[in-house]
């Protein structure tokens, strides 16, 4: 799921046309600028998500920099700078650097990083501004990592010389766990936290199997994957990073260069987990379900409309998924109301347990659930309430007091904002869309 972030591209104008196309085939929304004064301009204006500057083509990308850092003292816009250090000093968790000649591939991965951190930050806000309207103070706050010396690294690395090597060149920052086999590193992965994966190879089957089971796996699609490719094999780049790796490099690379890079992902990997801890924090303090521990009714409705109006605003993508329990009436009928609410208790649970952190998953009424998806349109978002409903249609579920294991069956619908749709229009339209999952 790629967030439609609203990106400043700085550049000269032979380069803005083609990369402003590639920006848009992925679904981003692209703000050109070809002058200083054009793109502080859009910086003070249109309110970017992401900039991406290139300081290669011309002196005044590199003055824009200062013109950026001026701007925005606080390091609160992400960016992208493509040439090389500008000497400004900024918050290096939120800015990436890339070489003049850059690969498509390295651009939009280092773009998804950052449009995630975009989206975890802006919900955030959103949900500090709905929980005032409570009366809450939810922790809605974090702070930025500092120095990294404690890194938990899983090395994935088949020969025993290249183990060592690397072992070696991270033992300033981290300490490892070793594999030899990619299906072994999955297997280490569900078992203990890890801060960063290294792998070796190239784009041969088990490798690319790899990268493609942790971007599918609830629990690992934001895992950094550092992927070290062997000499001569530098073509097979772009099939790793569409595969899923976070950071490709020669296998022969330096510590110079890995140590840095290495680093930077532990961080970014560490805001993210700080940030996961600040929304877990906050749907305790806020007005939740007590059946299921899910965002309550009115919640959902008053988080909603503040969605509404900023997807507007920003002329950002916003979808709501709709889950409806086929039959419950039947259910609670054959074995009473007390196990209906034991099992409503584990469908939600499991419903709050299968999204994003910045997706808001409430029940909407009796056995009908609702997941606010900010940053979504309808492509990215209804394969991921199919995949819900799809594992919740399979499990067997065990209800105290029912001798028999219990499958139900999950309906689901997905709906975008109209012009003008309020939270309740919104939510009648998905729930029209509503059919077996």
């Amino acid at each position: 799921m790629h967030a439609n972030a609203r990106v400043l591209l700085f550049s000269d104008p032979t380069d803005t046309g083609d990369l402003a196309g590639k920006l848009e085939q992925r679904g981003y929304q692209p703000l050109p600028a070809t002058t200083r004064e054009d793109a502080v301009r859009i910086v003070t204006g249109r309110y970017p998500d992401i900039a991406i500057v290139n300081t290669a083509a011309s002196e005044e990308g590199a003055l824009f920099r200062r013109d950026l850092h001026e701007l925005r003292p606080d390091g609160q816009l992400p960016t992208i700078v493509i040439g090389g250090e500008t000497g400004v000093v900024e918050d290096k968790l939120q800015v990436e650097h890339l070489p003049a000649a850059f690969r498509d591939s390295e651009l939009f991965s280092r773009l998804k990083v950052l449009s995630r951190l975009v989206s975890m930050q802006g919900e955030l806000a959103l949900r500090s501004e709905t929980s005032q309207l409570y009366g809450l103070e939810a922790p809605v706050q974090t702070t930025l990592p500092e120095e990294i010396s404690d890194a938990n690294i899983l090395v994935i690395a088949e020969e025993e010389d290249r183990r060592a090597s690397i072992l070696k060149m991270i033992a300033p920052i981290a300490t490892a766990d070793v594999v030899q086999k990619p299906y072994e590193g999955m297997e280490r992965l569900l078992q203990d936290p890890f801060d960063v994966v290294i792998a070796v190879g190239g784009n041969d089957d088990d490798l690319m199997d790899f990268c493609r089971r942790m971007r599918n796996h609830a629990n690992l699609f934001n895992m950094p994957l550092l992927v070290l490719c062997p000499q001569g094999e530098a073509e097979a780049q772009d099939d790793i990073y569409e595969a899923g790796a976070s950071e490709v490099l020669k296998l022969t690379a330096s510590a110079a260069l890995l140590l840095p890079r290495l680093h930077h992902l532990v961080r970014q990997q560490r805001y993210r987990q700080s940030m996961l801890e600040v929304y877990r924090e906050g749907r305790r303090y806020a007005a939740t379900d007590s059946l299921t521990g899910l965002f309550g009714h009115g919640y959902l409705h008053a988080h909603l409309k503040k969605q509404i109006v900023e997807c507007r605003s920003r002329n950002k993508d916003l979808a709501l998924g709709f889950f409806d329990i086929a039959d419950m009436t039947g259910f609670n009928d054959e074995y009473g109301y007390v196990a209906g609410d034991r099992l409503l208790r584990q469908i939600g649970g499991a419903i709050g347990g299968f999204v994003r952190a910045e997706d808001l998953p409430a029940r909407y009424n009796g056995d009908k659930f609702c997941i606010v998806l900010p940053d979504s349109d309808l492509g990215s978002a209804s394969p991921v309430l199919q995949r819900i409903a799809g594992v919740i249609n399979m499990t067997e579920f065990a209800i105290t007091d029912v001798g028999e294991p219990i499958k139900i069956r999950l309906q689901t619908g997905c709906a975008m904002p109209k012009d003008d749709d309020g939270a309740e229009s919104l939510i009648a339209r998905a729930r029209t869309d509503c059919k077996g999952g």
